[in-house]
């Protein structure tokens, strides 16, 4: 009899397909067995993968796979029991290629709950019954295990004889009452193996991919960019670009906005790549906007679209919205779903994220453990630090600690303006010496803007914007709040044809045709959402008053190129903002610091901004700022002793999906086109009608008796204007 693995797949060929990976893998990660300390990993692995799918032979699964049968119980569990052939004198060796076998689909908590095989009677019963479904087959599976002397040669690169072929069901041990249960005892009573940590953690990810991968025919993970430079084959480097590229280790990279940031980090992720440019880069942006914009340029510059990946909360819907303009639902679904898959295996070698994707791993969400194998000796860009409030700052100093120190990746922190605590902070806690940055005269060069603070507001400051807008000027104006921009944006757009306006509060499918017309507008008004990474291009701006560094990433959406050019074009700040401000900045006394020194300031000369930014930061974190900050540095080491390899703990993910302090809701006037899309399990084209709100804003509509619940979506019941987005 052959035995299958799938339906289409023999149980040797799968096996043969996952080790393919197996080898990839392995050249991709050749620091592996240092890190977690055991020489002989890639051999444990590779035995984790041989035995991985041996309990499918047993006749009740192989039924399954021919016909509509059923198969109450997990192959896993009958799998594991193979690793009693292998010949290790060391117990752990043996128990730690059992456990990445038996929960390589599920963890150690649902096992417990119902496959249990001591010292409950019933599971033992039922664990013998399917183990003598082995029986009949166990035969094949010895001629099987009699490659493991060849198959080792061609993928791992040494002959094994450390085996005995198992040819009894007698032979086979029972995993989880000699593996699972006493791993767990260890985790409750704190009495933690090597197996708890890193040795776990590459053992479960790595085989997690590997199956995954060989099920989804990708034989072979990717390598990176051979030659950074033949992609971005510029005449002459730029100052940062030239030493980026000479960089080799952790650094900081301080330069203006529009000055080449991104190229430079591209090339210090070159000059920091081992010989085979395996090495994972993460780019790491603030917002989605940003993501799926550096996304598209990169698969662009690229000219290999397989290369990159994109992970954000709405990741799979952008996705399928670059299908769905020329393929049908069915097709665009596919195709998205087939990326973001891939994605989020060890196979694309670079990705752009939220530092959330990095965090999740943190807090043990569902397929941890790969993320971190794959993070292991990463390159890690992360852009625009400042844009983070204290607690995620917090959060992403923590976890960037531990994947250096435990996992050996390197980082590259950039900004246009980073304040120097900042910036100690991390120079300190991860040990950064390098840092590449123009100096006072050659940061002279990148100025580009007249700064003026206007008196009172904005309502008092509308005909000097109507003036540029009938001076042919492109307008960007920025608010503080949602409320505030919809207010001003519904006066100023009158008579404008090209206008719009950008917030966090419109739906998914408004969202993206304000995003497509962005650089072809003459008035934009929007909020913080236009700070951080759009690559626009506006004559001149006119701002509320916020910190410092926020101010001057609004400003670099204004005359971007002027220092080419040496044109320096205006930007606005007004004296007072709204009522509501004080919620969106809590510390009006760093405003009250900016607008002082803005007020004295003509021509802001890029050298002066890093002194602006440490004069108004000169105390670091202050308030309640401090208090999370120091909160989260001295509660999150004792925090990750929860989190071990095999165990998917829900209350650590609901901690983790917590961070958030968001929910999704659908306007209730599109409640039946959203249902009706649902009905018809069209689950994209659902999601265009969602929109983002704080909790605290849903709490305040659930107390108003706003929300309504149906088919697990909340229905708000508030107006909503397509120009205008959400009314709250």
């Amino acid at each position: 009899m052959v035995l299958l693995a799938k339906p289409d797949e023999t149980l040797i060929d799968h096996t043969e397909n996952a080790l393919k990976v197996f080898k990839s893998i392995k050249e991709t990660y050749p620091q592996v067995p240092e890190i977690c300390e055991v020489p002989d990993f890639w051999e444990h692995l590779f035995y984790a993968i041989f035995f991985h799918d041996f309990g499918k032979a047993a006749e009740g699964f192989q039924n399954v796979l021919i016909s509509d049968a059923k198969w109450d119980y997990r192959h896993e569990i009958l799998s594991a029991g193979f690793v009693s052939g292998l010949e290790y004198e060391n117990k752990l060796f043996n128990d730690a290629i059992a456990m990445a076998i038996i929960t390589h689909h599920k963890d150690v908590l649902l096992l417990r709950d119902k496959y249990q095989t001591y010292p409950r009677r019933l599971g033992e019963k039922r664990y013998n019954q399917k183990l003598q479904e082995l029986d009949s087959n166990i035969l094949e599976l010895s001629e099987i295990q009699s490659r493991i002397p060849s198959l080792s040669r061609e993928y791992l690169g040494i002959e094994l004889k450390n085996f005995q072929i198992i040819d009894s069901i007698e032979k086979l041990r029972d995993s989880y009452k000699e593996v699972v249960l006493p791993y767990y005892n260890q985790f409750e009573d704190n009495e933690l193996t090597a197996l708890h940590g890193r040795y776990g953690v590459f053992l479960k990810g790595f085989l997690t991919a590997c199956d995954h991968l060989a099920s989804g025919s990708k034989y072979e993970i990717l390598n990176g960019i051979q030659d950074m430079k033949a992609i971005y084959d510029f005449p002459e480097m730029r100052k940062t670009q030239k030493i980026a590229s000479e960089t080799i280790g952790d650094a900081f990279l301080i330069a203006p906005t529009g000055s080449g940031k991104t190229e430079a980090s591209l090339f210090w992720s070159n000059s920091n790549q081992n010989n085979n440019r395996s090495k994972r880069t993460f780019y790491l942006l603030p917002y989605t906007a940003s993501i799926n914009a550096m996304y598209k340029r990169l698969q662009r510059d690229f000219k290999d679209p397989d290369l990159v990946g994109i992970q954000h909360g709405k990741a799979l819907y952008y996705l399928y919205k670059a299908f769905a303009e020329d393929e049908d639902y069915i097709e665009s679904k596919k195709k998205a779903k087939d990326i973001k898959n891939l994605t989020n295996k060890i196979y694309r070698p670079y990705k752009i994220l939220t530092p959330h994707q990095i965090l999740k791993a943190f807090f043990g969400v569902k397929g941890f453990e790969q993320r971190l194998a794959e993070m292991s000796n990463g390159l890690f860009i992360i852009d625009e630090i400042h844009a983070y409030d204290a607690h995620t700052t917090a959060l992403i100093l923590e976890t960037f600690k531990i994947l250096k120190t435990n996992y050996n990746a390197n980082f590259l922190i950039m900004s246009a303006t980073l304040p120097t605590f900042l910036k100690e902070l991390f120079k300190k806690e991860l040990k950064i010496t390098n840092e590449i940055a123009l100096n006072e005269s050659e940061l002279k060069e990148f100025t580009r803007h007249k700064v003026k603070v206007l008196e009172k507001d904005i309502f008092e400051n509308f005909d000097l914007i109507r003036q540029q807008l009938a001076n042919n000027k492109k307008v960007l104006v920025v608010c503080n709040t949602v409320f505030q921009a919809q207010n001003i944006y519904s006066i100023l757009s009158e008579g404008v044809d090209k206008s719009r306006l950008l917030h966090g509060r419109f739906m998914l499918r408004d969202r993206e045709e304000i995003e497509k017309e962005l650089q072809d507008l003459d008035l934009l008004v929007g909020t913080q959402a236009i700070e951080v990474s759009l690559d626009i291009d506006y004559d001149v701006l006119f701002s509320e008053p916020a910190p410092i560094d926020a101010l001057i990433q609004r400003f670099g959406r204004v005359n971007r190129k002027g220092w080419e050019d040496k044109v320096l074009k205006h930007v606005y700040v007004f004296e007072e903002g709204s009522e509501k401000d004080k919620f969106v900045y809590k510390n009006q006394e760093i405003i009250s610091k900016t607008l002082e020194l803005l007020r004295d300031t003509d021509v802001l000369e890029e050298s002066r901004i890093q002194k602006f930014v440490d004069e108004i930061y000169s105390n670091g974190y202050q308030g309640s700022d401090l208090d999370d900050f120091d909160k989260v540095m001295r509660i999150f080491p004792s925090f990750l002793k929860n989190i071990v390899p095999f165990i998917n703990n829900k209350r650590n993910e609901e901690d983790f999906y917590s961070l958030y302090q968001s929910v999704e809701i659908v306007p209730l006037q599109f409640k039946l086109e959203y249902l009706e899309e649902i009905e018809n399990k069209r689950y994209f084209e659902a999601m265009k009608y969602i929109v983002t709100i704080s909790l605290g804003q849903y709490q305040k509509l659930k107390r108003g008796e706003q929300i309504e619940k149906d088919s697990d979506m909340l229905f708000a019941n508030v107006e909503y204007d397509k120009r205008l987005g959400l009314l709250l």
